[in-house]
């Protein structure tokens, strides 16, 4: 390799290394200055929904729900769906566009 390919390379390394660091500290700059006027919020932003969870469940107790009910409100949902989708469908039939 000559001289001046290694200079021309040394160049380009240097250029590209500098432009990053410039680039980089000049955003830092700039994003520093957008933020001056933000504030932290004087209190704990989660300590609100920490309590509101502690109320919630003071006022509800776990408790089993029977499987017999579940499978009745499920049936009776599907059930409701089905129908639904039958009068849809007749509906549909009944008045062609």
């Amino acid at each position: 390799m000559s001289n001046s390919t290694i200079l021309a390379s040394s160049l380009v390394i240097l250029s590209s290394l500098t432009i990053g660091v410039a680039s980089g500290l000049i955003s830092f700059y700039v994003g520093s200055e957008s933020l001056k006027s933000v504030n932290t919020p004087p209190e704990n932003p989660t300590q609100k929904i920490n309590e509101q969870e502690k109320e919630v469940q003071d006022n509800k107790k776990f408790s089993i729900i029977p499987e017999q009910k579940i499978l009745v409100k499920v049936y009776d949902y599907v059930h409701k769906q089905q129908e639904a989708s039958k009068v849809k469908q007749s509906q549909s039939n009944s008045n062609p566009r």
